[in-house]
């Protein structure tokens, strides 16, 4: 089968769709498929590149188009991209700010479809809109509304026959717009290194009196979360039970980085502040580690690629976030693997036992999107005879 993805930057560590994706490209290519992508509007390069990239062993044709370049002629170069490589299905991975710098693409949808030329297309929605939440700016939820009819405009005029996304949420939010959703498990995009093996072997067991536990806290760092309330329970779990707590920052996490190093350091609590790391720097990192923190909202935990790698390392996570309840949609109330954190329930989350997590290894995300596309073919083939 012949595949074209289509995202909206390709630069190595810099984009987490478009790392997801080209990772999921290599493992079709693993599988026997012939594949492409495209970079429709890449912020990180200053002209286009026609060339390939790597992911593991294989190396993946790709069409970067740099932001500034006239949107017609991005489009232009994506259509002769496509009509040169003939595929049988083109897959559109959406984020709408990644097509966008205030996540409005207008026309989208009637330009993707002009250059689709009626081939099958497949969209996977990562992100949807902003302001769903309770509590959301009048802002927000106007933009959001925006969004929203873009999206539904954009599903109008490709006609996909696959949707997928990685969220619970998302996919009711799909299925309240009058369209089929289907959940596609979110894999890691940091995988498990070989060095990494050793550590998760002997990962686990019962907290012992004189253990250290060290938290790595990876990905983005949001505002709102209870870091003082969460800080001052971690200080009174070491103290009680003579157990001393570390808190690794993992990556690059702006100023709320700094907030939570500031709380940590008021309370006499270690912090090691990694920084910016190789996939296998990370791997080792996460593989080392105690738990897993992360600071995205409860609701929005299935979708998250830094809690996937922490679960594919072993990792129970506990988020730490602001509070976050969609408007008008059921809530979610459990991801295998994470737990949602509430005061007076940290020593539980400590010593409570392990859980297989949520998500899954990129090789179980190839195999249900190739049926599905397999799928979709039968059923066209069976319509027409």
């Amino acid at each position: 089968m012949k595949i074209v993805f289509i995202c909206g930057s390709l630069e190595p560590g810099r984009d987490g769709v478009g790392d997801y994706t080209r990772i999921l490209a290599a493992d079709l290519i693993r599988l026997g498929h012939k594949v492409s992508v495209i970079a429709l509007n890449d912020r990180h390069i200053s002209h286009a590149i026609n060339g390939f990239q790597e992911s593991g062993s294989f190396q993946i044709p790709v069409l970067r188009l740099n932001f500034e370049l006239d949107v017609r002629q991005r489009f232009m170069k994506a259509g002769l991209w496509i009509d040169n490589f003939d595929p049988d299905w083109l897959s559109l991975q959406f984020v709408p700010f990644s097509f966008h710098p205030k996540g409005l693409p207008v026309g989208m949808g009637k330009a993707l479809r002009k250059i689709g030329k009626n081939r099958n297309w497949h969209i996977m929605f990562h992100e949807l809109w902003v302001g769903m939440h309770i509590g959301a700016s009048k802002k927000e939820v106007l933009w959001g509304r925006i969004q929203r009819q873009l999206i539904l405009l954009l599903i109008k005029k490709l006609r996909p026959y696959q949707i997928h996304t990685q969220s619970g949420l998302y996919k009711a939010q799909i299925t309240a717009m009058g369209f089929d959703a289907t959940l596609l498990p979110l894999f890691s995009n940091i995988p498990v290194s070989k060095n990494s093996n050793a550590c998760l072997e002997k990962k686990g067991g019962a907290l012992l009196k004189g253990n250290k536990i060290s938290l790595a806290l990876f990905g983005g760092v949001h505002k709102g979360a209870p870091v003082t309330q969460f800080a001052k329970e971690v200080k009174a779990f070491s103290q009680k039970f003579e157990i001393p707590v570390s808190l690794l920052i993992v990556g690059r996490g702006g100023n709320e980085q700094k907030h939570w190093e500031e709380i940590w350091k008021e309370l006499n609590l270690e912090v090691v502040v990694m920084g910016e790391l190789s996939a296998e720097e990370i791997s080792k990192t996460l593989s080392r580690a105690s738990y897993g923190i992360t600071t995205t909202v409860f609701g929005k935990v299935e979708k998250s690629g830094s809690v996937a790698a922490m679960t594919e390392h072993g990792l129970k996570v506990i988020c730490v976030a602001a509070d976050w309840q969609p408007r008008g949609m059921p809530v979610l109330m459990k991801v295998p693997g994470v737990i949602e954190y509430k005061a007076g329930e940290l020593d539980a989350f400590f010593q409570s036992t392990n859980e297989t997590g949520a998500f899954c290894k990129v090789e179980e995300t190839s195999c249900h999107l190739m049926e599905a596309f397999k799928a979709t073919g039968q059923n066209n083939n069976n319509n027409k005879s």
